[in-house]
């Protein structure tokens, strides 16, 4: 299964939330893939990334547009927990033009990842960028469910219905397989704003929304995104990844 987090809105933890699913699900024995495809690399820093010369995820899309022979397997590198991923590059700023010279544009990334390399991943994470572009169109275009993380924030919550139909949109006309896994409430406080926002969240979409919700822990999210270690052993925010992960499974059978 092919997943997108994505969000319109900047800021509401994406990549944060991408990487700890896909950790949950690794410590849960699923064989999982993570693709960063934005270019601040924040998934590549928190999976341990550093520069060793071999091709990231821009090169990858390159490459497939431009035809040239890729060996797949020497792009995936694999984290110290087993979690394997495909880096950003600052390739990525201008990739979109890249792909729109592209005869069939909106399934590059489909034809890249329909290689027979990424078949045996029970799991492939697409940590998109904010901006609803071309590369975001090929990302969704490939999978086949999509995870929204949406924050107690006004505007965030504002923003998800336009994320909605843009999936909907995508399902409509290019990717019939694409539909929502669910709709992820990150980074929440327990302001009674926040709390409201949760509870028109729920009301509004229903079994659409993980039944579990990720606290606001912005010392051990900024540790996990700088590719630290959170010391605690069942910190609140590996609790709830790892129920996040458990729901995951459920609704992807």
């Amino acid at each position: 299964m092919i997943i997108s987090v994505i969000s319109e809105k900047g800021g509401v933890g994406k990549s944060t939330c991408a990487v700890n699913i896909a950790k949950a699900l690794t410590a849960q024995g699923k064989k999982v893939l993570v693709v960063d495809l934005d270019g601040q690399a924040n998934a590549s820093k928190a999976l341990g990334f550093s520069p060793d010369g071999k091709l990231s995820s821009a090169e990858l899309i390159y490459n497939t547009v431009a035809g040239i022979q890729t060996d797949m397997g020497a792009v995936v590198r694999q984290s110290e927990d087993g979690t394997d991923y495909i880096p950003a590059s600052q390739m990525l700023t201008g990739i979109v033009t890249f792909i729109a010279n592209d005869t069939d544009s909106n399934y590059v990334l489909r034809r890249a990842f329909s290689n027979s390399v990424f078949k045996e991943y029970d799991y492939i994470f697409f940590d998109c960028r904010t901006l609803l572009d071309l590369l975001a169109a090929n990302a969704l275009n490939a999978s086949n469910r999509v995870i929204i993380p949406v924050e107690s924030g006004l505007y965030s919550y504002m923003g998800l219905h336009q994320m909605i139909d843009k999936v909907q949109s995508i399902n409509n006309s290019t990717n019939r397989d694409l539909k929502i896994l669910g709709i992820l409430l990150n980074k929440q406080q327990r302001t009674s704003v926040a709390q409201e926002i949760a509870r028109d969240v729920r009301d509004c979409y229903g079994n659409f929304v993980f039944k579990t919700a990720v606290p606001y822990c912005p010392a051990q999210a900024e540790q996990a995104v700088m590719g630290g270690k959170i010391t605690v052993k069942q910190s609140s925010l590996q609790t709830a990844f790892t129920q996040i992960a458990k729901e995951v499974i459920e609704r992807s059978v």
